[in-house]
């Protein structure tokens, strides 16, 4: 059982969280603690950080998914105290990818259930295949939908997010990209590129923006529109002067690719 951070050589301001927990890659509060720890020592240099099971996009093998949830052989005979233990430690591991100033990406694969679906839902943004199994189905188990089952108010709207939450139904990454809980759905063949595409979008950005970008983003969400939108001027205002500000600009009105420095 382990959580892997690794660096992109080619891309210093990119990183990968790979989860391999064994069959299914299921959760308990060790790997979630274990996987928290991982994400919380995130270096503050990566702007971009990816999260997907190891080996998701291996070619030739299928595409593997991202965890199938709750350990249920561990947690049956859990007594209440415990099973507070266990959701608290899945609270703080899905809060570090929502506090991460690095822009997050999620490889679903081919399937992300119960906490695996809201750590899917805590990131910036979310491949799947389009027959992936996606929701959180903890209703069937005998588990009310809790902690970061919530965001999907924010992302569909009430009438959706409790048919999700109150029927346990799973949805195709087809059917979660036509809502929007998904940013690309695609064949299994095209996976792995379209994952990789999207990774190289961002990772053409300046590394030094992204991050400030991102903490503009979690003001607006986190303290209420009004007062998220004033206390954004500050974050932006820290962009101007800076070498890739400069050299973003420059490159637009020379017609040039900018050359990005993350500073």
């Amino acid at each position: 059982m382990s959580v892997e951070r690794t660096r992109d050589p080619e891309h210093p301001h990119v990183a990968h969280v790979r989860l391999d927990f064994g069959d299914l890659n299921l959760f308990t509060a060790e790997a979630a603690a274990d996987f928290r720890r991982t994400v919380e020592s995130t270096p503050e240099e990566v702007s971009v950080l990816t999260v997907a099971a190891e080996g998701h996009d291996s070619s030739g093998e299928g595409v593997s998914g991202l965890t199938a949830g709750l350990d249920l052989e561990r947690a049956k005979g859990l007594a209440p105290h415990e099973g507070h233990d266990l959701l608290e430690a899945f609270y703080d591991a899905i809060e570090a990818v929502r506090a991460v100033d690095a822009v997050t990406v999620c490889g679903c694969g081919d399937y992300a259930l119960g906490v695996g679906f809201e750590l899917a839902l805590a990131c910036e943004f979310r491949v799947a295949t389009e027959d992936a199994a996606l929701g959180l189905p903890e209703i069937d188990v005998g588990l009310p939908t809790v902690i970061h089952g919530g965001l999907l108010f924010r992302l569909v709207g009430q009438g959706i997010a409790n048919e999700l939450i109150y029927t346990g139904e799973t949805l195709s990454g087809t059917r979660a990209a036509e809502l929007g809980l998904v940013t690309h759905a695609v064949e299994p063949d095209g996976y792995a590129s379209a994952f990789d595409d999207l990774v190289g979008t961002l990772t053409a950005k300046s590394p030094f923006v992204l991050r400030l970008q991102k903490r503009v983003v979690r003001r607006l969400r986190s303290n209420g529109l009004e007062s998220g939108m004033r206390a954004s001027v500050g974050d932006a205002a820290r962009a101007f002067g800076s070498h890739d500000q400069r050299e973003a600009m420059a490159a637009f009105l020379e017609d040039r690719d900018p050359e990005f420095e993350g500073r």
